[in-house]
């Protein structure tokens, strides 16, 4: 159902988009909270500024209790191809699990609640390297549902994937539902949907582009332009998989969506006598769309199938490029979304390279020949050579 906001409404929330600090953020939300229409139809949208407010606070608060400091305990600077959050309740062997495959300098005790803050370190995979981020277990409430900490919440949502582990020799099922439960909760989904849409701001000259995979039957191009120009956003990326509404693209642009997280399950402890006995009913039951592996960081059992689960699931693809006249390509490739199309690649290596294309030449799986001549709109797949001609 559409939202149906007000001009007045559309410019509190690009107001609130546009916020210089924390402070001013809160006030704009707060107007733009009162400005939407009362309406079945706007719960959900209405429910989403709540919680932001909330967060808001928040972070204000705690910035007080810093007394001025910017700096969060909870920050980690991203690296490698892509950040992974290892999530789970507290003993399923999360720190055990990132020692194993990172070598990192995790905390592993005999108490519950061991790490207190994210710890980061880098899988190898092949030729490429991902990070993976223990995240502190989440709280248990009063009425026994797992709560993440604001700062888990945040990290969560703009974090590349998620391995939830659960210890296969305590109630799995029970553990893994209260996860998802959790993650729900956080506005975060483990199931990939049928269509996304993603509204990317963008800095240059007012454009407004769309970049679709797949068939669009409900949409035109001019109802995009039309929309986003009506909230005020005159130049963005708008990113549409799928079959994708109005209703979408409005939901995107207003963050009125559940976020989708690629996600890996880990079932921990199969060495033990309890894990192995609950396995098979533990496996029957995780849904088949979420790949699934059982470990044992003690036996190493199953840790050397977590790379390629990962690599699969987070759908990225490695492209190597190669300088004209050059006969080797570079040993370090360029890790991007499967999908991504020749003009892209040239942009994210520099402005400059999309402005001058001509053309390219590819090697590789989506070659028909090796060195075929290619237009910008060629999407790539993983281990393409890639070779940019401008003029």
């Amino acid at each position: 159902m559409p939202a149906n906001l007000t001009a007045e409404a559309k410019a509190k929330w690009y107001q609130a988009q546009n916020a210089k600090n924390p402070k001013e953020k809160l006030l704009a939300f707060q107007e733009f909270l009162s400005a939407i229409p009362k309406h079945k139809g706007n719960e959900n949208l209405r429910a989403q500024i709540k919680t932001k407010i909330a967060q808001l606070k928040q972070e204000i608060a705690t910035q007080r209790g810093r007394r001025g400091s910017t700096h969060s305990g909870w920050s980690v600077e991203r690296e490698g191809a892509a950040q992974v959050l290892i999530f789970g309740p507290t003993k399923a062997g999360k720190s055990s699990l990132l020692k194993s495959l990172t070598n990192a300098p995790a905390i592993i005790a005999s108490y519950d609640y061991t790490t207190q803050r994210p710890i980061p370190g880098m899988l190898q995979y092949q030729d490429i390297q991902i990070q993976l981020v223990e995240l502190p277990a989440p709280q248990l409430s009063q009425s026994r549902r797992f709560e993440a900490q604001p700062e888990a919440a945040d990290m969560i949502r703009s974090c590349d994937g998620l391995m939830v582990v659960v210890d296969l020799t305590n109630n799995p099922l029970e553990q893994l539902e209260s996860i998802m439960k959790c993650l729900e909760e956080a506005h975060v989904s483990t199931q990939r949907p049928i269509s996304t849409v993603e509204v990317v701001p963008q800095k240059g000259s007012g454009e407004i582009r769309i970049a679709t995979s797949g068939v669009q039957k409900s949409l035109r191009p001019e109802q995009i332009r039309e929309l986003l120009h009506g909230y005020g956003i005159k130049n963005a990326l708008v990113r549409i998989y799928g079959d994708a509404s109005v209703n979408d693209i409005e939901d995107a642009i207003l963050e009125n969506v559940t976020i989708y997280k690629p996600t890996i399950v880990v079932g921990n402890k199969i060495d033990l006598a309890r894990g192995r006995e609950s396995s098979s009913q533990f496996m029957a039951n995780v849904p088949d769309s979420i790949p699934t592996t059982l470990t044992s960081c003690l036996t190493a059992e199953g840790l050397s199938t977590i790379g390629a689960k990962l690599f699969a699931n987070l759908k990225i693809i490695r492209v190597y490029t190669k300088e004209p006249n050059e006969s080797k390509p570079s040993e370090h490739p360029f890790v991007v979304r499967a999908g991504t199309t020749v003009r892209e690649l040239a942009r994210s290596i520099h402005t400059d390279l999309e402005e001058k294309y001509r053309y390219s030449r590819i090697w590789g799986p989506t070659s028909k020949f090796a060195g075929e001549r290619v237009g910008p709109e060629h999407v790539l797949g993983d281990r393409d050579i890639v070779e940019i001609h401008t003029g």
